[in-house]
């Protein structure tokens, strides 16, 4: 590739077109071409949701604000969390009586009994009801508040506490020999829908779900929609974060995630949607993996998926990359997830490093093409509304499918801001594309700028010069 000089102040001002092409150019070569070691003093993926290292709730937390949810055991009270105590949900009744949003937590799994021990000692939190508060403060999406919850804050809010460690998709109520857990995930689902029903469930019912929560409403919608259909109840979902891939592993010594789930769904005695088994029948836990799922799903579904999923990356076992070789496994792992994605037919897919989004504020910023979330989601509901016939006029919104185009991370502007786990402060865009190895001493040459002054430009400065013309 033809060298780059620095261009002088005046042609900058003249031709700024020709110094953002190559600045994208030297970015490019820098970060894709060169054969040179790339030094990354950040870990960006801290946390290992395989094992239920992410909550997206304290189970602990204990609330008495008007945005909380009070906590009703199940009514069936053979149903319970893997140390056998009461599984049980959080509810708040809204003003709209005719819509409710049910949202699964996350917070990973496990699959084994060496796993499940340790999984015990370091989270018992999610495999116990103990400890579980009165109240729960309510996750974004159930917020009452419409500030942060615009399109459902006068739903009814139902928040079900994960227990169970088997991505909502176990059946096995009395422990199997050599293990004290059951895992009963798909049962409390079912449980829970029916004790609703006693206490008014009527009109519509959003299944919402994120990471762990996110796989189990992809693999209990259909479920949902068919026990619900007699009372006239319409069903939708949307998996936030949930869309796994079975990858095999980059580490020396991790497991691949089709390894893990092998042992998972017999551990569990899963029950993932009988269609799907009947494709797998020699392989039915390859139906905890979304593309292979989904065409199986005939309930309406929306799939919020991050482009570079920390939480595949690491199930993958890559981790910040240090060499050439990490660095394009974080870029093979983000064209596959992009690649799975080919086929579903409403999608939203920001090229962001994170995990999860629903439960926080932060969700109402996240865009792609300048589409915000919230945008896309009314989008989505208008139309299968009007598939249902409640409106036949023709529905002009937002594309169906949102994939970013840009192919490096963290390129959207609204993607979550990273943050050094050691400080917890904000890693500024230039350090994170210097630590993927653009030199920005070169860069600030071939942009006829001073080091210092690209180093200080910020996201807003920096992402219009560099995203679409990645």
């Amino acid at each position: 590739m033809t060298s780059l000089k620095p261009k002088s102040s005046t042609a900058q001002l003249c031709n700024k077109k020709e110094n953002t092409k190559r600045l994208m150019w030297y970015v490019l070569q820098q970060m894709f071409l060169e054969s040179k070691t790339f030094k990354v003093p950040i870990s960006y993926y801290d946390i290992n949701i395989w094992s239920g290292e992410i909550l997206f709730s304290a189970a602990s937390e204990s609330v008495t604000t008007r945005d909380s949810l009070r906590l009703t055991w199940l009514t069936n009270s053979s149903l319970t969390c893997n140390d056998g105590t009461s599984a049980g949900y959080y509810f708040r009744r809204g003003t709209n009586t005719q819509h409710w949003v049910l949202y699964l937590e996350g917070g990973g799994y496990c699959w084994d009994t060496a796993s499940c021990n340790a999984r015990w000692r370091r989270r018992p939190g999610l495999m116990s009801s103990t400890r579980w508060p009165r109240a729960r403060r309510a996750p974004a999406v159930l917020s009452a508040d419409p500030v942060i919850n615009p399109l459902w804050h006068t739903s009814n809010h139902v928040l079900l506490p994960y227990c169970s460690s088997d991505m909502w998709a176990g059946t096995r109520i009395k422990p199997r020999v050599n293990s004290s857990f059951s895992f009963a995930g798909r049962l409390i689902v079912r449980s829970v829908l029916t004790d609703l029903l006693q206490i008014g469930l009527v009109g519509r019912l959003l299944l919402i779900g994120s990471s762990a929560g996110g796989t189990g409403v992809m693999l209990n919608a259909d479920a949902a929609r068919r026990a619900l259909r007699p009372y006239g109840v319409r069903v939708a979902a949307i998996a936030d974060s949930g869309w796994f891939l079975d990858r095999p592993a980059k580490a020396k010594h991790s497991s691949s995630t089709d390894a893990v789930a092998r042992l998972g769904h017999s551990f569990w005695r899963g029950s993932p949607p009988t269609s799907c088994m009947r494709e797998y029948p020699d392989k039915p836990w390859l139906c905890y993996f979304g593309y292979r799922l989904y065409p199986h799903i005939r309930t309406p579904l929306f799939v919020f998926q991050y482009l570079f999923d920390s939480a595949q990356l690491t199930a993958e076992g890559v981790r910040a990359p240090r060499t050439r070789a990490q660095w394009d496994a974080v870029h093979q792992t983000g064209a596959a997830l992009r690649s799975s994605l080919k086929t579903v037919r409403a999608t939203f897919a920001p090229a962001c490093i994170a995990h999860g989004a629903f439960a926080r504020p932060e969700w109402l910023a996240i865009n792609v093409s300048g589409v915000p979330l919230p945008r896309a989601i009314t989008c989505w509901e208008r139309r299968f509304e009007v598939g249902a016939g409640a409106n036949q006029q023709r529905v002009r919104c937002a594309p169906r499918r949102l994939i970013e185009r840009c192919s490096w991370p963290q390129c959207n502007g609204s993607c979550p801001r990273l943050r050094d786990p050691r400080t917890g402060e904000e890693v500024a865009l230039a350090a994170l594309l210097q630590s993927f190895g653009l030199d920005v001493r070169g860069a600030a040459a071939a942009m006829g700028l001073d080091a210092r002054q690209l180093a200080r430009m910020s996201r807003a400065e920096l992402l219009p010069l560099l995203a679409p013309h990645t």
